[in-house]
């Protein structure tokens, strides 16, 4: 290798040192804890949102469980899901 290419070598490892360096003390630094707080607050926020619209897209589908009374004897699984397929499938 020429004089050149040794020495471009050797300013790119240095580049690449010094980004490694910065990443690894940025990875170093403690977390601010309100931070943490406030990201997982507005994940479990969108979250509880999502399965809300979830809940009222499946109640317009299949009708909300309280819509139709059970006969006396209908055990709990009148209410689930299944069977208020099987019942949404039967009409």
């Amino acid at each position: 290798l020429t004089h050149a290419h040794r020495s471009a070598i050797k300013v790119i490892r240095r580049m690449q040192y010094f980004v490694a360096r910065r990443k690894f003390q940025q990875a170093r630094k403690p977390y601010d804890v309100r931070d943490v707080i406030e990201q997982y607050s507005q994940g479990h926020l969108n979250m509880m949102v999502r399965i809300k619209e979830l809940q009222r897209r499946m109640d317009h589908t299949l009708g909300k469980p309280g819509m139709f009374l059970p006969e006396k004897g209908v055990e709990k699984e009148y209410h689930t899901i299944g069977a208020r397929l099987i019942r949404l499938e039967d009409r």
